[in-house]
């Protein structure tokens, strides 16, 4: 995936949290034109990589709650707050904290920091379906996600244990 904005997560407790990084490499395409003389990661893409994680902590919060297998799509952003830039060669240290998790719908709230320095924060929520028919994943590309998805979450676990 061209955007896949964490390079590992390091921490996965389902149903409460996760930890996960991204290295601003000086390689990232965006870097060439955000900003010239002065490159930063883009404020969207920080907050894309907070929902990137908090993906997967509903994920597999979902799957340990009931079993159920589920793609989640981002749908709201609240309070998005941008502190400091991130520049190339820092490392991004993301937590998403689950606050609540409902029949569809799972909210979190996410920090980036830049070693002890915060960087950014936001409230998410991310909507999701089991399968059944309705919900925000149409049917027909419903196999294809999942497998795509099952794929990015192995390579990013890596040996994390979900508890």
């Amino acid at each position: 995936m061209r955007y896949l904005l964490l390079d590992r997560i390091t921490e996965m407790k389902a149903g409460a949290y996760a930890v996960g990084q991204k290295c601003a490499a000086m390689t990232e395409d965006y870097f060439a034109d955000h900003f010239p003389a002065f490159p930063v990661v883009p404020g969207v893409l920080i907050v894309e990589s907070m929902a990137q994680l908090a993906g997967r902590l509903i994920t597999y919060s979902v799957l340990k709650e009931s079993g159920d297998k589920v793609l989640p799509v981002l749908l709201t952003i609240q309070n998005a707050r941008f502190r400091h830039f991130v520049r190339p060669g820092d490392t991004m240290v993301i937590r998403a904290e689950l606050t609540a998790l409902t029949d569809g719908a799972g909210r979190c709230k996410a920090t980036v920091h830049v070693g002890e320095q915060l960087v950014a924060t936001a409230e998410l929520m991310l909507g999701y379906d089991t399968g059944s028919g309705g919900g925000v994943i149409p049917l027909h590309a419903r196999a294809t996600l999942q497998q795509w998805a099952e794929q990015v979450n192995r390579s990013l676990l890596g040996d994390v244990e979900v508890s």
